[in-house]
Protein backbone atom coordinates (compact mmCIF):
# COMPACT_ATOMS: atom_id res chain seq x y z
CA UNK A 1 0.00 0.00 0.00
CA UNK A 2 2.68 2.54 0.75
CA UNK A 3 4.63 1.49 -2.13
CA UNK A 4 1.48 2.25 -4.01
CA UNK A 5 1.06 6.05 -2.63
CA UNK A 6 5.00 6.84 -3.16
CA UNK A 7 4.43 5.47 -7.04
CA UNK A 8 1.53 7.66 -7.42
CA UNK A 9 3.42 10.58 -5.23
CA UNK A 10 6.05 10.53 -8.05
CA UNK A 11 3.82 10.08 -11.01
CA UNK A 12 2.40 13.47 -9.88
CA UNK A 13 5.82 15.47 -9.37
CA UNK A 14 6.55 14.32 -13.30
CA UNK A 15 3.02 15.00 -14.27
CA UNK A 16 4.25 18.69 -12.64
CA UNK A 17 7.47 18.86 -13.94
CA UNK A 18 6.01 18.04 -17.50
CA UNK A 19 3.49 20.99 -17.39
CA UNK A 20 5.70 23.43 -15.68
CA UNK A 21 7.71 22.72 -18.83
CA UNK A 22 5.37 22.80 -21.31
CA UNK A 23 4.40 26.22 -19.97
CA UNK A 24 7.06 27.74 -20.01
CA UNK A 25 7.55 26.35 -23.60
CA UNK A 26 3.86 27.92 -24.43
CA UNK A 27 4.53 30.98 -22.49
CA UNK A 28 7.69 31.98 -24.12
CA UNK A 29 6.12 31.23 -28.08
CA UNK A 30 3.15 33.30 -26.40
CA UNK A 31 4.81 36.47 -25.34
CA UNK A 32 6.99 36.77 -28.38
CA UNK A 33 4.31 36.58 -30.70
CA UNK A 34 2.15 39.65 -28.73
CA UNK A 35 5.65 41.43 -28.58
CA UNK A 36 5.93 40.94 -32.40
CA UNK A 37 2.08 41.73 -33.15
CA UNK A 38 3.17 45.15 -30.88
CA UNK A 39 5.86 45.98 -33.00
CA UNK A 40 4.56 45.70 -36.09
CA UNK A 41 1.72 47.78 -34.94
CA UNK A 42 3.89 50.66 -33.66
CA UNK A 43 5.27 49.83 -37.05
CA UNK A 44 2.17 50.93 -38.31
CA UNK A 45 1.33 53.79 -36.44
CA UNK A 46 4.59 55.44 -37.21
CA UNK A 47 3.93 55.33 -40.87
CA UNK A 48 0.55 56.25 -40.35
CA UNK A 49 2.21 59.46 -38.55
CA UNK A 50 4.34 60.10 -41.72
CA UNK A 51 1.37 59.27 -44.06
CA UNK A 52 -2.22 59.66 -43.14
CA UNK A 53 -3.70 57.63 -46.07
CA UNK A 54 -1.14 55.21 -45.49
CA UNK A 55 -2.95 51.63 -46.07
CA UNK A 56 -2.93 49.24 -43.69
CA UNK A 57 -1.36 45.78 -45.84
CA UNK A 58 -0.30 44.14 -42.72
CA UNK A 59 -3.97 44.42 -40.80
CA UNK A 60 -4.27 40.42 -41.58
CA UNK A 61 -0.97 39.24 -40.80
CA UNK A 62 -1.03 40.83 -37.22
CA UNK A 63 -4.21 39.88 -36.51
CA UNK A 64 -2.67 36.36 -37.11
CA UNK A 65 0.21 36.84 -35.03
CA UNK A 66 -2.13 37.98 -32.13
CA UNK A 67 -4.52 35.73 -32.15
CA UNK A 68 -2.01 32.84 -32.30
CA UNK A 69 -0.46 34.62 -29.40
CA UNK A 70 -3.47 34.32 -27.47
CA UNK A 71 -4.13 30.80 -28.27
CA UNK A 72 -0.81 29.76 -26.47
CA UNK A 73 -1.32 31.80 -23.58
CA UNK A 74 -4.44 30.46 -23.12
CA UNK A 75 -2.75 27.46 -23.52
CA UNK A 76 -0.41 28.27 -20.51
CA UNK A 77 -3.27 29.22 -18.11
CA UNK A 78 -4.12 25.24 -18.38
CA UNK A 79 -1.20 23.52 -18.02
CA UNK A 80 0.90 26.36 -15.16
CA UNK A 81 1.01 24.15 -12.21
CA UNK A 82 3.69 23.30 -10.20
CA UNK A 83 2.82 20.91 -7.49
CA UNK A 84 4.43 21.80 -4.24
CA UNK A 85 6.37 19.72 -2.41
CA UNK A 86 7.12 18.94 0.96
CA UNK A 87 11.25 19.45 1.49
CA UNK A 88 11.49 17.00 4.36
CA UNK A 89 9.92 14.17 2.94
CA UNK A 90 9.85 15.14 -0.89
CA UNK A 91 6.38 14.02 -1.18
CA UNK A 92 2.84 16.82 -2.45
CA UNK A 93 1.67 19.04 0.08
CA UNK A 94 -1.72 18.00 0.67
CA UNK A 95 -4.57 20.95 0.77
CA UNK A 96 -6.12 19.55 3.83
CA UNK A 97 -9.37 21.18 2.30
CA UNK A 98 -9.46 19.42 -0.91
CA UNK A 99 -7.52 16.29 0.28
CA UNK A 100 -5.58 16.96 -3.19
CA UNK A 101 -1.97 18.14 -3.80
CA UNK A 102 -1.13 21.86 -3.80
CA UNK A 103 0.15 23.58 -6.74
CA UNK A 104 1.04 26.93 -7.24
CA UNK A 105 1.42 28.95 -11.15
CA UNK A 106 4.36 30.24 -12.72
CA UNK A 107 3.54 32.13 -15.61
CA UNK A 108 -0.15 33.05 -14.98
CA UNK A 109 -0.01 36.09 -13.39
CA UNK A 110 1.98 37.67 -16.38
CA UNK A 111 -0.20 35.55 -18.81
CA UNK A 112 -3.16 37.65 -17.74
CA UNK A 113 -1.44 40.74 -16.89
CA UNK A 114 -0.43 40.16 -21.10
CA UNK A 115 -3.68 39.68 -21.86
CA UNK A 116 -6.07 42.03 -19.95
CA UNK A 117 -3.02 45.04 -21.68
CA UNK A 118 -4.50 43.95 -25.10
CA UNK A 119 -8.24 43.62 -24.67
CA UNK A 120 -8.44 46.55 -26.97
CA UNK A 121 -6.84 45.10 -29.59
CA UNK A 122 -9.72 42.74 -30.24
CA UNK A 123 -11.38 45.40 -31.87
CA UNK A 124 -9.23 46.05 -34.48
CA UNK A 125 -8.06 42.32 -35.22
CA UNK A 126 -11.91 41.73 -35.54
CA UNK A 127 -12.34 44.55 -38.03
CA UNK A 128 -9.41 43.15 -39.74
CA UNK A 129 -10.56 39.85 -40.09
CA UNK A 130 -14.27 41.06 -41.46
CA UNK A 131 -11.92 43.38 -44.12
CA UNK A 132 -10.54 40.11 -45.27
CA UNK A 133 -14.09 38.27 -44.82
CA UNK A 134 -12.90 36.03 -42.44
CA UNK A 135 -16.21 36.07 -40.44
CA UNK A 136 -15.50 32.97 -38.10
CA UNK A 137 -12.22 34.91 -36.86
CA UNK A 138 -13.75 38.22 -36.89
CA UNK A 139 -16.66 36.28 -34.85
CA UNK A 140 -14.00 34.46 -32.33
CA UNK A 141 -11.94 38.33 -32.05
CA UNK A 142 -15.25 39.77 -31.06
CA UNK A 143 -16.53 37.50 -28.63
CA UNK A 144 -13.08 37.91 -27.16
CA UNK A 145 -13.79 41.30 -26.83
CA UNK A 146 -16.66 41.50 -25.53
CA UNK A 147 -15.75 38.77 -22.94
CA UNK A 148 -12.59 41.13 -21.68
CA UNK A 149 -15.11 44.44 -21.43
CA UNK A 150 -17.07 42.27 -18.81
CA UNK A 151 -14.47 40.64 -17.22
CA UNK A 152 -13.95 41.89 -13.23
CA UNK A 153 -10.60 44.06 -14.69
CA UNK A 154 -12.79 46.52 -17.02
CA UNK A 155 -16.55 45.83 -16.10
CA UNK A 156 -16.61 48.79 -14.06
CA UNK A 157 -14.66 51.30 -16.99
CA UNK A 158 -16.81 50.30 -19.85
CA UNK A 159 -20.07 51.74 -20.61
CA UNK A 160 -22.38 48.81 -21.46
CA UNK A 161 -23.61 50.25 -24.64
CA UNK A 162 -19.88 49.70 -25.68
CA UNK A 163 -20.47 46.01 -25.26
CA UNK A 164 -23.56 46.47 -27.08
CA UNK A 165 -21.69 48.22 -29.85
CA UNK A 166 -18.87 44.72 -30.05
CA UNK A 167 -22.04 42.05 -29.46
CA UNK A 168 -23.09 43.60 -32.27
CA UNK A 169 -20.34 43.15 -34.51
CA UNK A 170 -20.66 39.42 -33.39
CA UNK A 171 -24.10 38.84 -34.52
CA UNK A 172 -23.48 40.76 -37.94
CA UNK A 173 -20.40 38.06 -38.06
CA UNK A 174 -22.49 35.26 -37.25
CA UNK A 175 -25.49 36.42 -39.60
CA UNK A 176 -22.77 36.36 -42.61
CA UNK A 177 -21.83 32.72 -41.27
CA UNK A 178 -25.72 32.24 -42.17
CA UNK A 179 -25.56 31.12 -38.05
CA UNK A 180 -28.92 33.02 -37.47
CA UNK A 181 -30.64 31.94 -34.40
CA UNK A 182 -26.98 32.99 -33.20
CA UNK A 183 -27.33 36.22 -34.99
CA UNK A 184 -30.62 37.10 -33.77
CA UNK A 185 -30.13 36.32 -30.13
CA UNK A 186 -26.65 38.81 -30.31
CA UNK A 187 -28.39 41.77 -31.80
CA UNK A 188 -31.15 40.97 -28.92
CA UNK A 189 -28.03 41.24 -26.29
CA UNK A 190 -26.46 44.17 -27.91
CA UNK A 191 -30.00 46.29 -27.81
CA UNK A 192 -30.14 45.61 -24.02
CA UNK A 193 -27.03 46.11 -23.51
CA UNK A 194 -27.94 50.09 -24.66
CA UNK A 195 -26.51 50.07 -28.32
CA UNK A 196 -28.65 52.08 -29.97
CA UNK A 197 -28.43 51.10 -34.21
CA UNK A 198 -31.05 51.02 -36.83
CA UNK A 199 -28.93 47.53 -38.50
CA UNK A 200 -29.96 45.75 -35.12
CA UNK A 201 -33.84 45.54 -36.31
CA UNK A 202 -32.18 45.13 -39.79
CA UNK A 203 -30.26 42.05 -38.82
CA UNK A 204 -32.35 40.83 -36.20
CA UNK A 205 -35.64 40.86 -38.52
CA UNK A 206 -32.88 39.30 -41.88
CA UNK A 207 -32.01 36.28 -39.08
CA UNK A 208 -35.64 34.89 -38.18
CA UNK A 209 -36.05 35.66 -42.23
CA UNK A 210 -33.86 33.51 -43.37
CA UNK A 211 -34.20 31.26 -40.59
CA UNK A 212 -37.81 30.18 -41.44
CA UNK A 213 -36.85 30.52 -45.52
CA UNK A 214 -34.34 27.57 -44.41
CA UNK A 215 -36.40 25.70 -42.41
CA UNK A 216 -39.33 25.69 -44.98
CA UNK A 217 -37.30 24.99 -47.75
CA UNK A 218 -36.07 21.86 -45.71
CA UNK A 219 -39.48 20.78 -44.40
CA UNK A 220 -38.64 21.71 -40.71
CA UNK A 221 -41.86 23.46 -40.20
CA UNK A 222 -41.88 22.48 -36.47
CA UNK A 223 -37.96 24.02 -36.17
CA UNK A 224 -39.31 27.26 -37.47
CA UNK A 225 -42.64 27.52 -35.57
CA UNK A 226 -40.23 27.02 -32.43
CA UNK A 227 -38.22 29.54 -33.38
CA UNK A 228 -40.69 32.63 -34.10
CA UNK A 229 -43.16 31.64 -31.20
CA UNK A 230 -39.88 32.11 -28.93
CA UNK A 231 -38.74 35.10 -30.51
CA UNK A 232 -42.61 36.47 -30.26
CA UNK A 233 -42.73 35.25 -26.71
CA UNK A 234 -39.38 37.65 -25.97
CA UNK A 235 -40.49 40.34 -28.05
CA UNK A 236 -43.87 40.31 -30.37
CA UNK A 237 -43.84 42.13 -33.79
CA UNK A 238 -45.84 42.65 -36.30
CA UNK A 239 -42.81 41.50 -38.93
CA UNK A 240 -42.94 38.40 -36.52
CA UNK A 241 -46.57 37.40 -37.30
CA UNK A 242 -46.00 37.76 -40.72
CA UNK A 243 -43.89 35.27 -40.54
CA UNK A 244 -45.88 32.96 -38.49
CA UNK A 245 -48.47 33.49 -41.50
CA UNK A 246 -46.00 32.84 -44.14
CA UNK A 247 -44.92 29.74 -42.26
CA UNK A 248 -48.69 28.33 -41.22
CA UNK A 249 -49.59 29.32 -44.79
CA UNK A 250 -46.90 26.40 -46.42
CA UNK A 251 -48.33 24.29 -44.27
CA UNK A 252 -51.94 24.91 -43.60
CA UNK A 253 -53.17 26.98 -46.24
CA UNK A 254 -53.81 30.14 -46.68
CA UNK A 255 -57.21 30.60 -44.75
CA UNK A 256 -55.46 29.26 -41.50
CA UNK A 257 -52.88 32.19 -41.87
CA UNK A 258 -55.21 35.26 -42.79
CA UNK A 259 -55.62 35.67 -39.04
CA UNK A 260 -51.75 35.89 -38.30
CA UNK A 261 -50.78 38.73 -41.21
CA UNK A 262 -54.44 40.74 -39.68
CA UNK A 263 -52.39 40.55 -36.56
CA UNK A 264 -49.40 41.47 -38.13
CA UNK A 265 -51.08 44.84 -40.08
CA UNK A 266 -52.63 45.57 -36.24
CA UNK A 267 -49.07 45.60 -34.76
CA UNK A 268 -47.08 46.92 -37.83
CA UNK A 269 -49.39 49.05 -40.22
CA UNK A 270 -45.94 49.64 -42.38
CA UNK A 271 -45.27 45.73 -43.31
CA UNK A 272 -45.74 45.84 -47.16
CA UNK A 273 -46.02 42.00 -46.94
CA UNK A 274 -48.53 41.40 -44.32
CA UNK A 275 -50.46 44.35 -46.06
CA UNK A 276 -49.97 42.05 -49.18
CA UNK A 277 -50.52 38.92 -47.97
CA UNK A 278 -53.42 40.16 -46.30
CA UNK A 279 -55.18 41.26 -49.51
CA UNK A 280 -53.88 37.93 -51.53
CA UNK A 281 -55.72 36.04 -48.82
CA UNK A 282 -59.42 37.51 -49.85
CA UNK A 283 -58.03 37.41 -53.46
CA UNK A 284 -57.61 33.75 -53.49
CA UNK A 285 -61.07 32.82 -51.28
CA UNK A 286 -62.57 34.58 -54.72
CA UNK A 287 -60.06 32.46 -56.88
CA UNK A 288 -61.31 29.26 -54.62
CA UNK A 289 -65.24 30.36 -55.04
CA UNK A 290 -64.38 30.19 -58.74
CA UNK A 291 -62.79 27.17 -59.10
CA UNK A 292 -65.40 25.14 -57.53
CA UNK A 293 -68.04 26.88 -59.56
CA UNK A 294 -66.58 26.38 -62.86
CA UNK A 295 -70.00 26.13 -64.43
CA UNK A 296 -71.63 29.23 -62.98
CA UNK A 297 -72.12 32.44 -64.92
CA UNK A 298 -70.36 36.00 -63.94
CA UNK A 299 -73.88 36.74 -63.09
CA UNK A 300 -73.93 33.92 -60.43
CA UNK A 301 -70.70 34.69 -59.30
CA UNK A 302 -70.97 38.44 -58.87
CA UNK A 303 -72.63 38.55 -55.49
CA UNK A 304 -69.70 36.29 -53.54
CA UNK A 305 -66.68 37.95 -55.58
CA UNK A 306 -67.25 41.30 -55.63
CA UNK A 307 -67.15 41.82 -52.35
CA UNK A 308 -64.31 39.88 -51.60
CA UNK A 309 -62.19 41.82 -54.57
CA UNK A 310 -63.09 45.13 -53.35
CA UNK A 311 -62.04 44.71 -49.68
CA UNK A 312 -58.75 43.28 -51.09
CA UNK A 313 -58.45 46.55 -53.06
CA UNK A 314 -56.97 48.58 -50.01
CA UNK A 315 -54.76 45.73 -48.87
CA UNK A 316 -53.23 46.08 -52.36
CA UNK A 317 -52.87 49.55 -52.42
CA UNK A 318 -51.66 50.08 -49.29
CA UNK A 319 -48.61 47.43 -50.09
CA UNK A 320 -47.83 49.29 -53.22
CA UNK A 321 -47.65 52.27 -51.40
CA UNK A 322 -45.33 51.38 -48.92
CA UNK A 323 -43.49 49.01 -51.37
CA UNK A 324 -43.67 49.99 -55.28
CA UNK A 325 -41.55 46.64 -55.40
CA UNK A 326 -43.89 44.36 -54.93
CA UNK A 327 -46.16 42.56 -57.15
CA UNK A 328 -49.25 44.76 -55.57
CA UNK A 329 -49.93 46.74 -58.95
CA UNK A 330 -50.56 42.97 -60.98
CA UNK A 331 -52.98 42.11 -58.32
CA UNK A 332 -54.65 45.71 -59.02
CA UNK A 333 -54.65 45.05 -62.52
CA UNK A 334 -55.93 41.75 -62.43
CA UNK A 335 -58.60 42.70 -59.51
CA UNK A 336 -59.88 45.95 -61.69
CA UNK A 337 -60.26 43.49 -64.99
CA UNK A 338 -62.39 41.10 -63.02
CA UNK A 339 -64.84 43.82 -61.38
CA UNK A 340 -65.49 45.17 -64.69
CA UNK A 341 -66.63 41.43 -66.07
CA UNK A 342 -68.85 40.84 -63.11
CA UNK A 343 -70.42 44.43 -62.56
CA UNK A 344 -71.41 44.48 -66.34
CA UNK A 345 -73.01 40.87 -65.92
CA UNK A 346 -75.30 42.34 -63.62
Amino acid sequence: MKKSILFLACASLLAGSAAAQDAASLFAQGKAAIEKYDKMSADFQLQLVKDKNAEDVTAKERAEIFMQGVDLLKQVLACDTIIEVDKKTGEPKIDKKTGKPKFKTKFSAEVVSILNGHVGDYGPIGDAYYKAQDFQKAFDAYDLYAKGLQSDAFKDRVKSSDVGQVLFMQAYMAFNLKQYETAYDLSNKAEAMGFESTDISVVRNNSVALFVEQCVNEKAIDKANAFVDKCAAEKNTGFLQYLKGFIVEQDKGFEAAESFYHKAIELDPSNAMAQLRCGDCLYKKAQKIIDENLDASNKQLAPKLIPLFEEAIPYFEKAKELDDQCNAQAYLDDIQYKLELLKSAK
